[in-house]
């Protein structure tokens, strides 16, 4: 028999974790991909007030495997998006909700909602590279202290569970992940998706409405892999202090899950890949894990959690 179970700060029946952004944006879609087999939905990345986002085209394929989007974190505002989900008080797949905003305030404000509605766990989204017009401007998972005060926060004035999802589009990613950490975070998720652009050769401009985009799809997964590793490595020579890992970047296979979990994460997110897979990719993934794990003679992912961070480890001595 094979367990899945695994803790992200919260207990889930599997690893395999909806990520914020392409779906998660209504009941019915949620309920879709619980019912597909996730362990946990994070939900679109939801602000103070309704934003309308920018303009279209918002998500496009560039070539394969290479997916450009630039969505202007659109979304209901949080009042209307707590009333959504009143529809899910039936299922039993952990709820997450993804906070955004462009203050201090903004993301305690939004938090707090969340938990006056009976939420665990958030997700703060401190990292979207498309979250202004042009995306101009960096990001406040660019700047530690600016992360830190965010986290602080938030930590300050909920007893929520804080998840923090990073920019790959930094120097030095532990510097970040080390500020959110002392700040309270209770879990990291990384990667968001990578500062992109693309030109049509016949039209002569961008692709993107909004000219700027994230790139993500499979052309970023050994991305994702070297950040997460990074911070894992970093843990697990002290420099910073141990919290669960989300890995997030061109998941697609059972295969890519398990590379995840062996460079530390607890949890693997999916996101693009659905566009490829729909929202069966879940139950695809898992029944493909289970497998690779009994083959292996795995019976827990925490058997093989960190074995290539390890290996890496004793390579850099």
């Amino acid at each position: 028999m094979v367990d899945l179970s695994v803790d992200i700060g919260i207990p889930l029946k599997n690893p395999l974790i909806l990520a914020s952004g392409i779906l998660g944006s209504s009941a019915g879609i949620l309920k879709r991909v619980a019912e597909a087999g996730a362990g946990a939905l994070i939900t679109k990345s939801i602000t103070q007030d309704p934003r309308e986002g920018h303009e279209n085209p918002t998500v496009i394929e560039v070539s394969e495997g290479v997916i450009l989007n630039a969505i202007g974190l659109a979304n209901p505002g949080v009042d209307a998006f707590i009333r959504e989900l009143d529809a899910l008080k039936g299922v039993r797949t952990p709820i997450i909700p993804s906070v955004a905003g462009n203050s201090e305030d903004e993301f305690a404000t939004v938090a707090s909602r969340f938990e006056d509605a009976g939420f665990r766990m958030v997700e703060l989204n401190i990292s979207c590279p498309h979250s202004l017009p042009l995306s101009t401007g960096n990001t406040i998972a660019q700047d530690p202290e600016r992360t830190r005060a965010i986290v602080k926060t938030v930590k300050e004035v909920t007893s929520l569970r804080l998840i923090v999802k990073l920019s790959p589009n930094v120097t030095d990613i532990v510097e970040v992940a080390a500020s959110a950490i002392d700040a309270g975070a209770d879990a990291i998720s990384l990667i968001n998706t990578i500062e992109a652009l693309e030109v049509d050769p016949w039209v002569e401009i961008p692709v993107l409405g909004n000219i700027f985009g994230g790139q993500s799809g499979p052309s970023i997964r050994c991305i994702a892999q070297r950040k997460l590793a990074e911070v894992a490595l970093a843990m697990e020579d002290g420099k910073i202090e141990r919290v669960p890992l989300i890995g997030v970047g061109g998941v697609r296979r059972a295969e890519d899950v398990f590379r995840f979990i062996l460079l530390g994460a607890d949890g693997v997110a999916i996101g693009s890949s659905i566009l490829y897979g729909d929202i069966e990719i879940f139950s695809d993934i898992l029944r493909g894990l289970e497998q690779m794990m009994h083959d292996k003679g795995y019976a827990r992912p925490e058997e093989f959690r960190g074995k290539a961070i390890s290996w890496i480890r004793t390579r850099m001595r």
